[in-house]
């Protein structure tokens, strides 16, 4: 059976298929009502929207897994200033919420934490910030070589920012309306199981 699907749902296709497989004797026996080839064909729409939406979820959720491992660390150790011998340990958040990677340099014995988010989503909240420090920044008297350097990088950061930002609303868009969705499918799926258990019973006293 299809991997995607959740305990709840892959629970409800096997009632589903067993109803239709008692269903499909009676109509070789020639004993199938109206009302009972109704039934089997509510499964079998119920099984191929099942099978869509768990399609559907794996997707979305797959795309958004890929997302989070969008951002890639350029951490190097404090000490040597070195990546090879790198090892990352866990995330902590910091006082902005973000997440943030820690390590430890197997060269050095020395652990840290990276000062840069590790997913996108906070990482475009970090580069708001670190946009409107550097634009604060300009206000100060400051050399002009780095003057110059901060009205270049401003633009550029601005640039990934608004490219960055409409790829995370739509995940988030879509996660919103799966979410919505989930709750409207596991409502019909506890439905549903309740209904067949119920004409499962007919059948079987009808059979009986």
């Amino acid at each position: 059976m299809n991997r995607a699907l959740k305990a709840n749902e892959r629970e409800l296709i096997k009632l589903a298929r067993y109803f239709s497989k008692r269903a499909a004797q009676l109509t070789v026996d020639g004993e199938l009502s109206e009302g009972q080839k109704q039934v089997t064909q509510a499964c079998e729409n119920l099984e191929q929207q099942l099978l869509q939406h768990a399609e559907n979820r794996e997707a979305i959720m797959d795309k958004r897994s890929r997302l989070e491992k969008l951002i890639e660390d350029k951490a190097e150790c404090p000490k040597c200033r070195k990546a090879d011998m790198l090892k990352r340990q866990a995330a902590v958040t910091n006082e902005h919420g973000w997440k943030l990677n820690t390590y430890r340099c197997r060269r050095c014995n020395t652990s840290f934490t990276w000062n840069r988010p590790n997913n996108p989503w906070h990482m475009m909240e970090f580069l708001e910030l670190y946009i409107k420090e550097l634009e604060d920044s300009l206000n100060a008297d400051m050399e002009p070589s780095l003057r110059q350097q901060t009205e270049a990088a401003i633009p550029q950061l601005q640039d990934s920012l608004f490219r960055l930002r409409p790829v995370l609303q739509d995940s988030d868009d879509e996660l919103e309306a799966l979410t919505a969705k989930e709750q409207e499918m596991d409502k019909l799926i506890h439905q549903f199981k309740n209904y067949l258990l119920i004409e499962k019973i007919k059948l079987d006293t009808y059979q009986n």
